[in-house]
């Protein structure tokens, strides 16, 4: 009987330092394999902003070229718009699809443009034609900060460009690139990150 009433004891004892450790162990390790296969948000986030500029840039396309107009993309660290040549001016696009859009939190981007080769080599005729107004009271801060990094024709052709959207966070698996090598077809691509 004595052996009886020890083993009870023992169990009314509770557990043991290190089986209370060896267990936080094992769940310590199980929530860390969980974080590393369920995908980050973020992630997704920046794959579904890279395929919506994406087609946002191929509509533009179209739209220039079923209406004969000039049109620029302007990226800002918040996010990116469209605008269109009117009246002497850039001016911002309201139509559905070429409406303002933001970045999603973390996302960063590289972009590397050869807009000056789309338009010709004769760079005083082209400053002239993309010169403001007279009568306009923008100093030239204003008038560059309206500019657009990438121009889309009235032919269809585009800017040749390499734009390369990533994460800010370093462990982030991969990024994307859009492009366009002949100034009219725009690929997207997902690239690792070294």
């Amino acid at each position: 009987m004595t052996s009886a009433t020890g083993t009870l004891n023992r169990i009314k004892a509770g557990f043991t330092l290190v089986e209370i450790m060896v267990t936080i162990a094992i769940i310590g390790v199980l929530a860390m394999t969980v974080s590393f296969v369920i995908p980050d948000e973020r992630d997704d986030q920046i794959d579904r902003a890279a395929e919506e500029l994406y087609q946002r840039l191929n509509y533009a396309q179209e739209y220039a070229l079923v209406r004969h107009a000039i049109l620029g993309l302007r990226l800002t660290p918040d996010g990116y718009h469209f605008v269109q040549w009117r009246e002497q001016q850039w001016q911002p696009i309201e139509r559905r699809g070429l409406q303002q859009q933001d970045w999603p939190e973390g996302l960063v981007w590289d972009l590397d443009s050869e807009t000056e080769d789309l338009l010709g080599q004769d760079e005083d005729a082209v400053a002239s034609f993309f010169a403001p107004k007279e009568e306009a009271s923008k100093d030239a801060s204003e008038t560059q900060q309206a500019m657009p990094q990438l121009w889309i024709l009235g032919s269809g052709d585009i800017s040749v460009f390499t734009l390369t959207l990533g994460s800010m966070d370093v462990f982030s698996p991969n990024s994307w690139t859009l492009a366009s090598a002949d100034g009219y077809q725009v690929t997207l691509q997902a690239t690792d990150q070294p």
